[in-house]
């Protein structure tokens, strides 16, 4: 999944400037997406490309949310909070082994 490292950060650039309305939609089009074709994302199949940008997008959606989202391995937020485990804001990083056992 470490394709997500760079699509999740993109997606939030690109929702930087998006209206609420606009991102309400956004989310709903993703579930539905991640809901038909999630399988696709995982193994491959026509919808892969879609189904993997949907992924992100909703991580990039909830990446807004106080205290970010952490979810498949990483960790994406917009602002700055208490004990976010990345370096930085909107900048997702992998989790280790380590930081499951901590």
């Amino acid at each position: 999944m470490t394709w997500l490292l760079f699509m999740v950060p993109l997606c939030i650039a690109e929702l930087r400037e998006v209206s609420e309305p606009d991102i309400e939609r956004l989310a709903a089009r993703a579930v539905d997406l991640i809901s038909s074709h999630g399988d696709d994302a995982q193994y491959g199949g026509h919808h892969q490309r879609s189904a993997r940008t949907a992924i992100a997008q909703g991580l990039a959606v909830l990446a807004r949310a106080d205290g970010g989202v952490t979810a498949l391995g990483i960790h994406a937020c917009v602002r700055p909070h208490l004990d976010c485990p990345g370096h930085s804001p909107a900048h997702p990083t992998l989790s280790t082994r380590n930081d499951h056992n901590a």
